[in-house]
């Protein structure tokens, strides 16, 4: 399944009424709502639907709720039914049912014949819009297809989407065997090279107070949970320029990540060297190298484009 995760703050999309037979909102016939549903941890990499909303503007309540579960079902690994919403996001029964009502209609998600729910084909289609209007990705992309040219090795650009990074450009190695990615998945802050590269980029205030609210969450065996161990390793990223993800997001992958820079010192994005480690060369500097000579270039770029 495509994992999309999106910013639509700035479209509006109307929320008709429910038009299922199987879609009511009790709240019309009885004048009243239900009681929530307890609350509950969500899934890997699922943001709480109701703490975003606690960000919105006033007066924007019932847009921010739809586009918040929108976010949730797209970033989630595997499609949610009702009841999986109902228990994670919090919404009442009424009020799930209409939201859930109005971006089916609008295309925004679709439910699958064994009644769960997946980003539909209208957000597909304005994800790639919003991908092709990307500048950093047209700035980044002859580097990136020269990074895999050197290193051999799937390459990908990654920005900061929520409360972790987000790929928005692959470059694939033309070797058989490859990482399995998409385009528009979500991709942890913890776990990842192109993550820890990016915290690692950050002042390290604004790093530490990012980490505190960051659950390290076990995404394979290696993946590391010590909060302690993770500040080390983006130390150390920090005098290198680089960071080496051994396994720690997908078993039989390791990663090389740096982050590009933008013209006020920030991050912009993130940039992996993606290996599978039966193929992973001795000489680490061979990928490390090309890597940071990449991201010094696209950074550049950046400077010059936006300075």
């Amino acid at each position: 399944m495509c994992r999309l995760s999106l910013e639509l703050q700035d479209v509006f999309f109307p929320l008709p009424a429910p038009v299922n037979d199987h879609i009511v909102d009790k709240d019309s016939i009885y004048g009243h709502g239900t009681v929530a549903a307890p609350a509950v941890n969500p899934p890997v990499g699922v943001r709480p639907v109701e703490n975003e909303m606690a960000k919105q503007v006033q007066g924007t309540q019932s847009f921010a709720r739809s586009i918040g579960l929108l976010q949730h079902i797209a970033d989630r690994r595997e499609p949610p039914g009702l009841q999986d919403l109902l228990a994670e996001c919090g919404f009442t029964r009424p009020t799930l049912y209409r939201l859930l009502a109005g971006l089916e209609a609008e295309e925004l998600i679709t439910r699958t014949a064994d009644r769960k729910y997946k980003p539909g084909l209208r957000l597909i289609s304005l994800a790639r819009r919003a991908l092709g209007q990307s500048d950093i990705r047209d700035l980044a992309r002859p580097h990136l297809e020269k990074l895999r040219d050197v290193t051999g090795e799937t390459v990908h650009l990654a920005v900061r989407s929520g409360g972790g990074l987000v790929y928005i450009d692959k470059i694939e190695s033309r070797e058989t065997v490859r990482m399995n990615s998409t385009i528009g998945t979500p991709v942890p802050l913890h776990s990842s090279g192109v993550g820890k590269a990016y915290l690692a980029a950050l002042p390290q205030q604004e790093c530490a107070e990012l980490l505190e609210g960051i659950e390290l969450i076990p995404v394979t065996p290696f993946t590391t949970t010590d909060p302690r161990a993770l500040a080390s390793q983006i130390e150390l990223c920090r005098k290198r320029g680089f960071i080496f993800d051994d396994q720690e997001n997908e078993v039989g992958i390791v990663c090389f990540g740096a982050a590009i820079m933008n013209e006020s010192g920030q991050p912009a994005a993130a940039v992996s060297v993606s290996v599978p480690l039966f193929r992973l060369r001795e000489d680490r500097n061979s990928y490390a190298a090309p890597l940071l000579e990449c991201v010094k270039d696209v950074s550049a770029r950046i400077g010059v484009a936006f300075g």
